[in-house]
């Protein structure tokens, strides 16, 4: 399905920019990945797009997880977006969050009498809790599963607890309260990437698009060099977001 006819579909359902949905649409239809894992996905808005593009090459399988309590808080769900692309898609809803999904894999891949896990997707894409304590865990799961010179995309790499607070006092079952003033403040997923992504022997050409809040890194071989790149679409909204951002730090500073 071309991507304008997906975007017509989808586009008035969060939780993905059209600039992320065509980044993430073309390089699906650039690179081909065949096995490719969604963690959180909410309305399954992203979930449409990588199915589109599974359906425009004409081969490829997408894996989506997410928690059993949130299906009914998030009208319209994935299958009633999927539709016609269903086919390409396989939907899991767990009780306690996709790390023990990511352990389920793990165990159904490994060869016990060797001690080893077999590799299984192209292409994985992390947006659930933005929690260091849960998704640097999920890092370290989701490379185990990971092919090499496959890629692993994050969402909310600039998002704070100290940004939620303005909604919401809790997320993804974490409360605000129980954080301290620095864990509200600094983004969880920013750290992940600098202090464990970046720094992990078999990962390099990282892409930081940091104006539409999301990263990159591509599963490479030992040691390779790293490759940081920065990419700015700097279209208007997101423009005004990021002045939005500094007028509400500085206001914060001054209290």
């Amino acid at each position: 399905m071309k991507f304008e006819n997906i975007h017509k579909r989808v586009k008035n359902v969060p939780f993905i920019s059209k600039t992320n949905a065509k980044s993430l649409y073309e390089f699906i239809i650039t690179n081909k990945p065949t096995n490719i894992l969604e963690l959180g996905i909410a309305h399954g808005t992203a979930s449409c797009y990588i199915a589109a593009a599974l359906d425009e090459i004409g081969n490829g399988k997408l894996t989506c997880v997410d928690l059993i309590e949130v299906k009914d808080a998030f009208i319209p769900t994935i299958e009633d977006q999927l539709l016609d692309l269903s086919k390409y898609v396989e939907v899991h809803r767990m009780q306690s969050g996709y790390n023990w999904f990511l352990h389920n894999e793990i165990k159904s891949c490994s060869n016990n009498e060797e001690n080893i896990c077999k590799t299984k997707y192209d292409l994985i894409i992390i947006d659930g809790p933005k929690n260091w304590t849960i998704d640097s865990s999920s890092f370290f799961l989701c490379d185990k599963l990971l092919n090499e010179n496959g890629w692993i995309i994050w969402d909310d790499y600039s998002w704070t607890y100290a940004d939620a607070n303005l909604r919401r006092d809790i997320t993804d079952g974490i409360s605000h309260r129980s954080l301290s003033k620095e864990e509200q403040s600094i983004p969880h997923i920013k750290e992940i990437f600098h202090l464990l992504v970046i720094q992990h022997q078999n990962y390099s050409n990282f892409i930081i698009q940091d104006d539409s809040d999301w990263v990159w890194a591509n599963k490479v071989k030992l040691n390779s060099i790293k490759k940081i790149k920065y990419v700015h679409s700097e279209t208007i909204h997101h423009f005004l977001i990021r002045i939005i951002k500094k007028i509400i730090l500085k206001i914060r500073k001054n209290f």
